[in-house]
């Protein structure tokens, strides 16, 4: 069933799960966001670029308005709901609202895609280690729904890979995605990351060749 929501453009793609911190500073989207913390409204978040406006996007919730300005500016922090698909983008506001449906999934059997989990998760693991030596964190434990977005909003991928995987149909195919994605970032992470100790290393062992010889 179709519904109007408010709908912010941007060059940005939000997941559902996801947090995003906004700066809130044209007059229209302080309206907006204002009439949404009024009403415990969402409002739809859709990538909009050179390209043109996307079709498909995802509600966001205000989780909190961290910082107000003089000037009605703010910072808020929101998270990712639900997918919609945007049917038409209507007029009679100082804003955008989106008519929109929202997105629902087939159930899917958790044992076809719990080594795919466990996969993503493991390659998300080794990204995380050689970029900075941490871990993430993330439990693996069915329903495996929206596990693809918990690991999707953790990396910097680019927002149109962001929106594929958004746009995807199942939590399979986004894993699938995913799973390539991941190895590649894993490998060329850990390829910089070796090459990098191995300069350090050579220039101690430079450094102590400079060293006098004490004669």
């Amino acid at each position: 069933m179709a519904e109007d929501i408010p709908l912010f453009p941007l060059n940005v793609v939000l997941m559902p799960g996801a947090p995003l911190p906004l700066h809130i500073f044209e007059e229209r989207y302080k309206q907006m966001i204002g009439e949404c913390l009024e009403e415990d409204r969402e409002f739809g978040m859709v990538l909009s670029d050179e390209s043109g406006t996307r079709e498909v996007g995802c509600t966001a919730r205000i989780v909190e308005v961290l910082e107000r300005f003089e000037d009605g500016r703010m910072n808020i922090l929101v998270e990712g709901s639900r997918r919609f698909r945007l049917n038409n983008i209507l007029t009679g506001k100082p804003y955008y609202v989106g008519e929109i449906e929202y997105i629902e999934e087939e159930p899917e059997r958790d044992e076809e895609i719990e080594s795919l989990a466990r996969e993503c998760v493991s390659l998300l693991e080794r990204v995380v280690k050689a970029a900075t030596g941490g871990s993430v964190g993330i439990e693996i434990e069915p329903p495996y729904q929206n596990l693809s977005f918990a690991i999707a909003g953790r990396i910097d991928f680019e927002a149109e890979v962001r929106q594929q995987i958004l746009e995807l149909p199942t939590e399979k195919e986004r894993l699938e995605r995913l799973e390539g994605l991941l190895r590649r970032a894993a490998e060329r992470m850990e390829r910089e990351r070796e090459n990098q100790q191995k300069a350090e290393r050579n220039g101690y062992l430079h450094k102590d060749w400079d060293r006098p010889s004490g004669r």
